[in-house]
């Protein structure tokens, strides 16, 4: 008869785990590549508007409008400015007048860092009555 040492004889005993934990985190991978994660959603509340309201289009001239193209150039009433800090003087100049409201033309292709700081410097100077106009065809100058 053959007689194992003691350590021979519990390591060759033993299961071996390793196939076993493999499956696992495959089993795990799989999970968490399916699970379904809640998507966060910010509830919006948008203002609702009177049938009778005449669209921004409809008020040439009342309102002040800025536009922002697709290669970050800016408009102030349909004239081009040469820069952002152009377009603040220029705006600062205009809404001193008392201007009633400004509309805000935006391509699609704009960049978005370029809207955020016009958003915030309007925001600064006070104009609260600031739309953005979104209508299929129409494109800055």
């Amino acid at each position: 008869m053959i007689r194992l040492s003691s350590q021979e004889q519990t390591s060759s005993l033993l299961p071996d785990l390793t196939p076993l934990l493999d499956v696992i985190f495959i089993v795990l991978v799989f999970f968490l590549l399916t699970a379904q994660v809640p998507l966060k959603q910010l509830p919006l509340n948008l203002p609702q508007v009177p049938e009778n309201h005449p669209p921004a289009a409809n008020q040439p001239g009342e309102r002040l409008q800025i536009a922002l193209d697709g290669q970050g150039q800016w408009y102030l009433n349909e004239q081009l400015q040469s820069d952002f800090a152009a377009l603040q003087l220029r705006l600062d100049e205009v809404l001193a007048a008392g201007v009633p409201g400004v509309d805000l033309l935006l391509d699609r292709q704009a960049p978005l860092d370029s809207f955020l700081r016009l958003v915030s410097l309007l925001q600064d100077r006070g104009a609260h009555d600031t739309r953005i106009l979104m209508e299929d065809g129409k494109h800055a100058p």
